[in-house]
């Protein structure tokens, strides 16, 4: 007896799905493995990921770490750890990651405060360079100069004024001796002519801290550490030390257009790998990094905490180093900082 259309039917739906099936499994590795790179034959990544930090929680550095790693750890498929090393100045942090395997696991979110000022102050100079491996060079902000509304000062130049009235006793606080804050301070004050006391901290969080509870009056900080502050009115930007105003605070003049012509101090964060790295993982980072840095929710993100987008080639990166530590090596001659 002949089966019905239906029981044919089912059949061959049934036979057609678990050919469907078959073909799934068959091409489920492949389909995974799409997803990773390749370097000299072997799979990447295949495991975690650590992006060391050489600042403390709270600073700009780790919102940025936080906010970038959680994609690239969706974008690559492996979970990325945040691994925070404050101390010497980011030389902990450096030494850790250039002792690393190139692997491509270990990746550092460097500053121009640890890789091209602490080189000039401590006499390694380019000695460090060749112990990494540039990928992409991701934002770029500048320092806030900020007080307290207690302090009574709403300008730049009062606080000059200020600080000529009572030398060496107003004291503010910075990131730490040798920090970009620090070296913005120094370098303002000399041109300026005034003496400021500096509060260096360990940590960005723990600075604010302090002067938020009035303990100390004035702070140079990364503008995203303190933006909500600002915007909360608890603190009040008298000035940002870039070359132009930053576009999530338009109306915080810079230090230049408050007298002080061709002041340009800015900071930067990128990520650097130990030197060895093979030329495929580092381009596959790049291209991720890039892609999240430059979307638009995450662009927006760092806009509204003071920073600019970069996303540059590794290259670029490279160039943007070398000229830094430049840069900052007449800063601190400048600024009359010794170095070693």
């Amino acid at each position: 007896m002949n089966e019905s259309p239906h029981r044919l039917c089912v059949a061959r739906v049934r036979a057609s799905r678990r050919r469907i099936l078959r073909l799934i499994a068959i091409a489920a590795p492949s389909l995974c493995i799409g997803r990773l790179a390749f370097a000299n034959g072997v799979a990447y990544p295949t495991r975690p990921l650590r992006f060391v930090v050489p600042n403390a929680a709270g600073g700009s550095s780790d919102l940025v770490v936080r906010l970038v790693g959680a994609r690239l750890g969706d974008a690559l498929g492996q979970p990325v750890i945040v691994d925070l090393r404050p101390g010497a100045s980011g030389r902990i942090a450096m030494d850790n990651v250039a002792k690393s395997p190139p692997d491509g696991y270990t990746l550092f979110l460097a500053n121009n405060g640890s890789v091209a000022i602490l080189p000039t102050v401590d006499g390694t100079g380019e000695s460090s360079q060749p112990a990494f491996a540039p990928v992409s060079r991701l934002t770029s902000l500048s320092i806030v100069i900020a007080a307290t509304p207690a302090l009574g000062v709403t300008t730049l130049p009062e606080l000059i004024e200020r600080a000529k009235s009572m030398p060496d006793l107003l004291p503010y606080a910075s990131g730490g001796i040798g920090s970009t804050s620090h070296l913005s301070a120094a370098l303002l004050s000399r041109r300026a002519g005034v003496k400021l006391l500096q509060i260096p901290y360990s940590g960005t969080a723990i600075a604010v801290k302090d002067v938020l509870s009035g303990e100390v009056p004035l702070i140079f900080t990364h503008l995203g550490t303190v933006a909500s502050y600002l915007r909360g009115g608890q603190l009040r930007a008298l000035a940002v030390t870039g070359r132009r105003r930053a576009a999530a605070f338009p109306e915080i003049p810079t230090v230049a257009e408050a007298g002080f012509p061709n002041f340009d101090v800015t900071t930067w964060h990128g990520v650097l790998v130990p030197a060895a790295t093979s030329s495929e993982i580092v381009q596959r980072l790049h291209g991720e990094l890039v892609r999240i840095v430059t979307d638009g929710e995450v662009r927006e993100r760092l806009e509204d905490m003071g920073m600019e987008v970069v996303g540059n080639t590794p290259a670029q990166f490279a160039a943007d180093i070398r000229a830094d530590r430049e840069h900052w090596s007449t800063v601190i001659q400048d600024a009359g900082l010794p170095t070693r």
